[in-house]
């Protein structure tokens, strides 16, 4: 439920029973009531003296004359202190007169009166009643006593109330302090999960290409290879050379250079299954990983990887061939990812010795492949 769905009172947990306690604790009688209650025709025709002379007193307190800030504020804070010493002597200290005081103590609160301010405010203000009151009385002892004993108790009850709304704000200031830590914990968490996630993924990957290096390709090559012979499956590599790549890179400039390995990097990407796994290998070498694949599944991409180069706007024209070495193998002969690579780098190797397009599957002889 939110704060404005309840009274102040109800914020706080003051209920009738609450009132009747407090009252009781501070020993307010029925008697006491009424000596207030009889004081009110004393005090009101001095009400307008009273309160100018309480504020006279206050604006002489810097920090209090700069929260007051203008004539126009203190004429309304007159009307008010007026107001309010008159339900001081009202007589009924029920739930709407508890409601009163505990909005002044939340009015303060909001426009930054600390207790220290508001204490000896209301002992100025005590100070001033009690001259009134003890002058009222004249010399009579029996009926001076108890006025001013019911006075006191009356301002202590409403001093309660004032340091509850206080209590009451800081606490929810702490909470809502609290809840904000947390979200900000909670929020800087995650930044700090996100970066350390992005900043693994750039460990992981190739600058240029953005598929992975070496180092993670190794990674999940030895995953894939532990794979393979837990589930006696098979697996097939192929290792691709840019044939040509260097003198149209030294010729051709640097940067046609990138665009060229961005180019097939992003044909590597067209032709992959989810499962596979792309690698820059180094310079103009790229691997790609097939799980659950042999030798004829690795040749079928070898062949769309030369078709979909053949149709590359981006390379059109260009003196690059594809040197393609394949090696797979099933479970029972595989050794380890190492040697899968180096038996698909010999098979590329071959290919490197065919004009053109080719691809060569370790153990097999090598041929050229055109486009289809």
């Amino acid at each position: 439920m939110k704060a404005t769905d309840l009274s102040l009172g109800e914020q706080l947990k003051i209920s009738e029973r609450e009132i009747r306690r407090r009252l009781e604790l501070l020993a307010i009688t029925p008697r006491e009531k009424e000596e207030m209650a009889g004081m009110k025709p004393l005090i009101a025709p001095h009400l307008d003296e009273l309160v100018d002379e309480f504020y006279a007193g206050q604006v002489e307190v810097d920090e209090i004359a700069g929260l007051i800030g203008d004539s126009e504020t203190l004429s309304r804070l007159k009307k008010h202190m007026c107001r309010y010493i008159l339900t001081l002597f009202d007589g009924e200290y029920g739930m709407e007169y508890v409601l009163s005081r505990l909005r002044i103590g939340m009015v303060h609160n909001r426009i930054g009166v600390p207790p220290k301010l508001y204490v000896p405010s209301l002992r100025n203000l005590f100070s001033l009643l009690r001259c009134r009151v003890l002058l009222e009385s004249g010399n009579d002892c029996g009926a001076c006593a108890p006025r001013l004993e019911a006075l006191e108790k009356l301002m202590l009850f409403d001093l309660e109330l004032v340091f509850d709304t206080y209590i009451h704000s800081l606490m929810d200031a702490l909470t809502r302090g609290r809840k904000e830590i947390e979200e900000y914990a909670e929020g800087l968490e995650e930044t700090v999960a996100q970066r350390t996630q992005e900043l693994a993924m750039l460990a992981s990957r190739d600058g240029l290409t953005r598929l992975l290096n070496q180092r993670s390709f190794y990674e999940e090559l030895r995953r894939e290879t532990a794979r393979t012979l837990r589930t006696e499956g098979k697996i097939a590599l192929l290792y691709l050379d840019l044939d040509g790549f260097k003198k149209v890179n030294d010729t051709m400039g640097h940067r046609n250079g990138d665009e060229i390995l961005l180019a097939v990097a992003d044909l590597i990407r067209t032709v992959m299954r989810a499962e596979d796994i792309a690698a820059r290998y180094g310079g103009d070498e790229f691997c790609l990983l097939l799980p659950h694949s042999g030798a004829a599944e690795a040749k079928e991409v070898a062949q769309r990887l030369i078709n979909t180069f053949a149709r590359e706007p981006r390379l059109a024209g260009v003196e690059v061939a594809l040197s393609i070495g394949i090696a797979a193998e099933k479970w029972d002969d595989l050794r380890d990812g190492d040697l899968l690579v180096k038996k698909a780098d010999a098979a590329m190797y071959l290919s490197k010795k065919i004009p053109g397009h080719a691809v060569t599957v370790a153990g097999e002889n090598s041929a050229p492949v055109l486009p289809s």
